[in-house]
């Protein structure tokens, strides 16, 4: 079998909310697809890390011109070649992570399409523990119109829709109100997992006043606590709070994931693997929290695609916490349901489908 063509198509969604991160709001959201096709006439679907990369027609160049020529007529079954050679081409090119990042979505793609050719779901051919994925909530944004009750009553839904929990933002205003927000829900979800994501916000001090206020609220972890660059700050604010952490979240390297692991800094390996080498490096980050006796958990913000692939590598893991389902960017997700993808028990539980089990093409979706 040999890679015939790499294609590409972006996906956007139109946003009509008030809405709003800690950060920022959206009017749009765009997602890359990549799509590897192979002689046998069977093609797979990946998906390239949406937000902070500029303007998406970047990556799809980036795909065209540096990943797609050096893919066509080479083996797809050999994707830990492909990765190395991708990653050894970009050392000197001083483009290492977008590279990286576009070699995210063709390793989800390729990871699909051997599936496909196989007739077997990507967790069994990654070893298989078992066919559902640990999914919680996650939104809880803000706005004019959000208040305490409407948020908690916005995550009281998403629990009674089969989410294992939710996850709220934190720090886009002051202690008091996130105090006031954390409490609406707690006692509208009762003892269903909470968690806050403070995204990268606060410095080290202010992440520890967030940490004793938000205490009460029995937090299954603390997401993003302070900058994201700042690992000692991050092992600071764990010996001093008393709840879990979880981060680093969006960094895409090995090595940056090695030493906040080596610094004791989260109780949670979180990262993306629409960002994080797509599915075979989500496998090594996953050992790696292992070796350390610590959990993972999957950030996921993208279409259905990077959801897909994110609850297989889930699937596949035995020390997977939980995969983010999120309540607002929910691109193609249709698509899921029309493939028999089910939310049972806190659980995404994933049809007996071969490849990543989602029955489109780039072509279905453009």
């Amino acid at each position: 079998m040999k890679i015939v063509n790499l294609r590409t198509a972006i996906v956007t969604r139109t946003y009509e909310t008030d809405a709003r991160n800690t950060r920022h709001a959206w009017s749009h959201k765009s997602h890359v697809l990549v799509e590897i096709v192979a002689d046998n006439g069977l093609s797979g679907l990946g998906e390239v890390y949406g937000d902070g990369i500029g303007v998406p027609q970047v990556m799809e160049t980036v795909l065209a011109t540096e990943i797609a020529p050096f893919l066509v007529g080479e083996d797809p079954w050999l994707v830990e070649r492909l990765r190395e050679c991708v990653a050894e081409r970009s050392v000197l090119s001083g483009r290492a992570a977008t590279a990286r990042l576009a070699m995210a979505g063709v390793d989800i793609a390729l990871w699909d399409l051997l599936g496909k050719t196989v007739g077997q779901p990507v967790y069994r051919l990654l070893g298989g523990h078992s066919d559902r994925a640990s999914v919680y909530g996650s939104g809880g944004m803000f706005g004019p119109s959000i208040t305490p009750q409407s948020l908690a009553e916005e995550m009281a839904r998403a629990v009674r829709s089969g989410l294992g929990g939710v996850k709220i933002k934190g720090a886009a205003a002051g202690i008091d109100e996130d105090v006031a927000r954390a409490a609406a829900v707690r006692e509208a979800i009762g003892g269903e997992r909470l968690m806050v994501d403070l995204m990268f916000a606060p410095d080290v001090p202010g992440a520890l006043r967030w940490a004793r206020a938000l205490e009460p609220f029995g937090l299954h972890f603390l997401e993003a606590p302070t900058a994201a660059a700042d690992i000692r700050g991050w092992a600071r604010v764990r010996d001093a709070a008393r709840m879990p952490l979880a981060g680093p979240e969006l960094e895409w390297s090995t090595d940056v994931m090695r030493d906040f692991l080596l610094a004791d800094a989260v109780d949670l390996l979180q990262f993306d693997v629409a960002l994080a080498g797509g599915i075979s490096q989500g496998r090594e980050l996953a050992a790696l929290a292992r070796g350390f006796h610590k959990p993972i958990s999957l950030h996921c913000a993208g279409t259905a695609v990077t959801l897909a692939a994110s609850a297989h590598l889930a699937a596949a893991s035995a020390n997977c916490d939980s995969v983010e389902f999120h309540l607002m960017h929910q691109s193609l997700f249709e698509r899921l349901w029309a493939a028999d993808w089910k939310l049972e028990a806190g659980a995404l539980v994933i049809p007996d489908r071969p490849g990543l089990g989602l029955d489109f093409t780039l072509d279905d979706v453009v």
